[in-house]
C-alpha cells in the first residue's frame, strides 16, 4: 500500500511542482466561488421581487443563467489562456499529421463531390479517365469501377478488364464521357494505302463499306439525331458515313472514314468496315491461311 502511495506523489510531483498550474487552478477555483456565489445572490433578489410578474422574473433569471454561464467561459478562457493557446497549437499539429496521412483520402472524396456536384457521368456511362476507356459498373465516395471496354487495336485486342480509378483523378485529369449526348458516337476508321495503289477505288469501297453498315440502323439514328437537336439546341450531327484523305506521308495516302456508330460496337463494326475493305479492294487470304480456316 505504502508503494502505491510512492507512485501516486512521484506522478504528481512533476504537476504540483508547476507554480503557474497551481497559481491558474486556485484563480480557477476562487473564480468560480465568487462566481456561483454571486448568481445564488442575485436569483434570490429576483425571486423576492414579488411586484415583478411571473413572466418577468422567470426571463429576469434566464438571462441571469446565460449571463452566468458567459462570465464563466471568459473567465476561464482569459485564466488558461497560455495553456490553451499550447493545447491548440498541439491540435493543428495533430490536424495536419492527420491531413497529411490522409491526403489521397480526401482528395478522393473530394474528386467523388465534384463528380456529383458536375454530374459528370453515371453508372452505364462509357466513359474515358486518364487514358482508361471503359463503361461504368460502379461508383462510391473514394473509386470509381470501370469495365474496360473491348477497343480493338494493332497491338491490343478485346480485354474487357475490370479497373478500379481512384475519384482523386477527376479533380486533375479531363472526364470524356461518350455517353453524354445518347447512344451513338462518332467512330473514326483510318486506313493507308500506298501512292501506287488506285486512291479513287479505295475511297469509294470504303464509303460504300460504311454506308451499308449505317443502312442498318439509319432509321434510329435519324430518330437520335433529331432529339438530340431538339434537346441540347445542338445544330443536326453528322450522320452520314464520310471520307477524307490525308497526305501526312511522301509514301502513303490516308483515308478516314467517319460514321456514326451505337456504342458498344465500335470495335465490331471496324471489323467488319476493314473485312469488306479488303473484300473490295480484292485483297485475299494466302492458301495457307484458307487451309487453316
Amino acid at each position: 500500500m505504502l508503494g502505491y502511495y510512492e507512485r501516486l506523489a512521484a506522478a504528481l510531483l512533476p504537476m504540483l511542482a508547476d507554480r503557474a498550474l497551481i497559481r491558474d487552478a486556485i484563480i480557477s477555483v476562487v473564480f468560480i466561488t465568487v462566481l456561483m456565489v454571486c448568481r445564488s445572490l442575485m436569483r434570490r433578489a429576483i425571486l423576492r421581487r414579488h411586484d415583478l410578474g411571473p413572466e418577468v422574473r422567470r426571463r429576469w433569471l434566464v438571462y441571469l443563467r446565460n449571463t452566468a454561464l458567459g462570465v464563466f467561459f471568459l473567465g476561464m478562457i482569459f485564466i488558461w489562456g497560455h495553456e490553451i493557446q499550447t493545447f491548440a497549437v498541439s491540435l493543428v499539429a495533430i490536424a495536419a499529421a492527420i491531413v497529411l496521412a490522409t491526403k489521397e483520402m480526401i482528395l478522393c472524396m473530394l474528386g467523388s463531390i465534384y463528380r456529383s456536384s458536375s454530374n459528370a457521368f453515371t453508372v452505364g456511362d462509357r466513359v474515358e479517365i486518364g487514358g482508361i476507356r471503359g463503361q461504368v459498373i460502379d461508383m462510391n465516395f473514394v473509386s470509381t469501377t470501370l469495365m474496360e471496354s473491348s477497343h480493338a487495336s494493332q497491338h491490343q485486342g478485346t480485354v474487357g478488364r475490370s479497373i478500379t480509378v481512384p475519384n482523386s483523378l477527376l479533380l486533375n485529369q479531363a472526364v470524356f464521357n461518350e455517353s453524354m449526348l445518347g447512344d451513338y458516337v462518332l467512330q473514326t476508321i483510318h486506313i493507308a494505302i500506298t501512292r501506287t495503289d488506285d486512291w479513287l477505288k479505295a475511297e469509294v469501297v470504303l464509303l460504300e463499306a460504311g454506308q451499308l453498315i449505317a443502312a442498318e440502323y439509319a432509321l434510329d439514328l435519324s430518330r437520335h439525331a433529331r432529339e438530340l437537336e431538339r434537346r441540347y439546341a445542338l445544330e443536326s450531327p453528322m450522320i452520314e458515313p464520310r471520307v477524307r484523305i490525308f497526305l501526312d506521308r511522301y509514301e502513303e495516302i490516308g483515308l478516314q472514314l467517319q460514321i456514326a456508330v451505337p456504342l458498344g460496337q465500335r470495335a465490331k463494326i471496324e471489323q467488319r468496315v476493314l473485312r469488306m475493305f479488303l473484300q473490295g479492294m480484292g485483297v485475299r487470304a494466302s492458301s495457307a491461311t484458307r487451309d487453316v480456316k
